[in-house]
C-alpha cells in the first residue's frame, strides 16, 4: 500500500506569520500615490523575514520595489535583497549580507554596472534600510525605550540601499547619519484598528529628507502603523489592512 503523503513528509504546520497593506498619500487628500503590501514570518531559527512589495508615484518619481529583508532576533540585520523598476524598466538588484563585523553587497545596476562591496561594522547596527516603511520599524526596534520618552539614541553610520528619498537608486550599500528620538507611548486609530504604539522620530537626517515621526507597535513586532512626512512630501502613511497574530 503507497504511503500517504502525511507519512511521508509528516505533519506540515506553516510558520507564524504577520500581513498587512499600507497607504500612502499626501495629507489631508483622499487619493493615493502609493502602496505597500507586506508579509512577515518568523522561523524556527528566531529569524524573522520581511517580504514587500511597494509601488509609487511621486512628483517624477515612478518606483516599484521589491524587498525581502531579515533580521536576528535582536533585530541586527542578516541578509537582504532589493529589487528596483524605474518608469517600468528594471533598473538594478541586489543582495546583502550581515555578520557581526562585515556587511556585504553584490548589486548589478544600469548606472554603476556590476558593484561589489564590504563594509566594516560593529554589531549591533541600527539596521539596513530598504525603504520600504514597514522596514523602518526594524530600524527603531533596538532603541532603549526604557531611557523614556525626550531621549536621543545615535547608532553611528547608518546603512541602506539608496540614499533616494523614494528608495530608486542603486540598490547598493550607503550610509546616512541619522538617529532616533522617542516621542513617547502613543495609542492611535488608523484603518486597520487601533494600536499601541511607540511614537518615534528621525533626527540628524543628513540626505535632506524632511522631518519624519512614525509610529510603532508596542507588542514587540514593531510593526509600522503610521508615519507623517513633513516638507515637499508632506504624506502620511497608515496601516490600512493587517492579519496575523503578534510573533514576539
Amino acid at each position: 500500500m503507497a504511503a500517504s503523503v502525511s507519512e511521508v513528509t509528516g505533519a506540515f504546520t506553516p510558520l507564524p506569520s504577520r500581513a498587512g497593506r499600507i497607504r500612502y498619500a499626501r495629507a489631508g487628500h483622499t487619493e493615493d500615490w502609493g502602496v505597500e503590501e507586506w508579509r512577515m514570518t518568523l522561523g524556527r531559527d528566531g529569524i524573522r523575514t520581511l517580504s514587500a512589495h511597494v509601488e509609487m508615484a511621486f512628483g517624477g518619481d515612478d518606483v516599484v520595489r521589491d524587498s525581502v529583508l531579515s533580521v536576528h532576533p535582536d533585530f541586527h540585520p542578516h541578509d537582504a535583497y532589493v529589487r528596483i523598476m524605474n518608469h517600468g524598466r528594471a533598473t538594478g538588484s541586489g543582495w546583502f549580507a550581515f555578520t557581526d563585523t562585515q556587511a556585504i553587497g553584490e548589486s548589478l545596476t544600469l548606472a554603476e554596472g556590476r558593484v561589489s562591496q564590504t563594509f566594516p561594522i560593529e554589531r549591533p547596527i541600527r539596521g539596513f534600510g530598504i525603504h520600504a516603511v514597514q522596514g523602518d520599524g526594524s530600524l527603531a526596534a533596538a532603541f532603549p525605550y526604557e531611557k523614556g520618552p525626550g531621549h536621543r539614541h545615535f547608532f553611528g553610520r547608518n546603512l541602506l540601499h539608496s540614499l533616494h528619498h523614494f528608495g530608486a537608486t542603486g540598490p547598493m550599500l550607503v550610509t546616512t547619519g541619522s538617529g532616533l528620538e522617542y516621542a513617547g507611548p502613543e495609542t492611535i486609530e488608523v484603518p486597520a484598528g487601533v494600536f499601541d504604539c511607540h511614537r518615534v522620530r528621525f533626527v540628524g537626517l543628513t540626505n535632506a529628507h524632511p522631518p519624519y515621526d512614525m509610529w510603532l507597535t508596542r507588542d514587540g513586532d514593531f510593526l509600522y502603523v503610521k508615519g507623517v512626512v513633513e516638507g515637499y512630501m508632506d504624506s502620511v502613511f497608515e496601516l490600512v489592512e493587517l492579519s496575523g497574530s503578534p510573533l514576539a
